[in-house]
């Protein structure tokens, strides 16, 4: 199954998904992406760029060490898996894959979406988004 495809799937599971993009933080490309429409495509292209910066930022780095020295962190997998952001109408979902730790998967939902289910959703296609890779 190809990249696309497997984003397609995963879109078509996770509620009121407009758009699904698979990036390399390394190189900030983005590797695969499923979209609604055109307007969405744009989004995630400007997601693909900042997704490295939300994930090894200064700002997030600070605060991993601060969890570090109070003892609450994961100290065989360090950084953060998974970051949502809430922005006016949209709910923005982050999924650092295990097999790919430089991969993220980003998910954009409407922020009619139902949080809980659109996180559960999410997290089960990872696996498969992954392994399309």
């Amino acid at each position: 199954m190809s990249i696309e495809a497997a984003l397609k799937s995963a879109m078509e599971t996770i509620p009121d998904c407009v758009a699904a993009g698979y990036v390399d933080m390394e190189t900030g490309m983005l590797l695969g992406t499923s979209v609604c429409d055109a307007e969405d495509d744009r989004v995630l292209e400007n997601l693909a760029l900042v997704v490295a910066n939300l994930f090894q930022g200064r700002g997030v780095s600070a605060f991993e060490t601060l969890l570090q020295q109070s003892g609450n962190a994961d100290t065989e997998n360090p950084g953060f898996g998974e970051i949502a952001v809430f922005s006016k109408d949209r709910l923005n979902i982050f999924l650092r894959t295990q097999a790919y730790p430089d991969h993220v998967v980003c998910y954009v939902c409407r922020n009619s979406a139902n949080v809980g289910l659109a996180l559960t959703k999410s997290h089960l296609s990872l696996g498969p988004v992954a392994a399309a890779v």
